[in-house]
């Protein structure tokens, strides 16, 4: 029975650890979908100048953007864009902190000035999600081997005390 409790204990951590360490994999893949994003808004923007509503509403139909939870609530709600976007964008439980003030920016900037403008302070923001991911990107080639090895070493750890 005892080695049924430390063979689950095991298991637990494992699976914890990589929990951590997907974690991580996850803010890197969200902030290429950011990035992807920006630029499809920038790309659409200087092709055919849509009206913010229907930028949204594009880029909300777009497969590719469909994980994109502030998107899609933002999109929803068209008519009261840059408070929509704003609460959007702070109630999202996958962006971090620096990552909601990035795009809180983008939100800010749509709409508000003339195209030259607008693709401006866009590409500054695409400027910084790279930065983010860049950040992101090396945290998780340091850090994604190190969480799976402290979750399975400490559930091998509390193994051996209860045994």
């Amino acid at each position: 029975m005892k080695l049924l409790g430390a063979g689950l204990l095991l298991c637990t951590g494992l699976l914890a650890g990589c929990a951590a360490a997907r974690r991580l994999e996850q803010q890197v893949q969200l902030l290429r979908l950011l990035r992807q994003m920006l630029t499809a808004m920038m790309q659409t923007l200087q092709a055919t100048l849509p009206l913010t509503a229907d930028l949204l509403r594009m880029l909300a139909d777009t497969p590719a953007f469909a994980e994109l939870r502030f998107l899609q609530v933002a999109a929803g709600n068209p008519e009261n864009f840059p408070q929509c976007w704003l609460d959007a964008v702070r109630h999202d439980p996958a962006l971090t902190k620096d990552t909601a003030a990035v795009m809180e920016t983008v939100g800010q900037t749509l709409g508000s000035t003339a195209l030259d403008g607008q693709l401006a302070a866009l590409q500054l923001c695409l400027e910084r999600l790279g930065a983010l991911q860049a950040d992101a990107e090396n945290a998780a080639a340091k850090h994604c081997g190190l969480c799976r090895s402290m979750g399975i070493l400490s559930a091998l750890f509390l193994a051996i005390l209860l045994l």
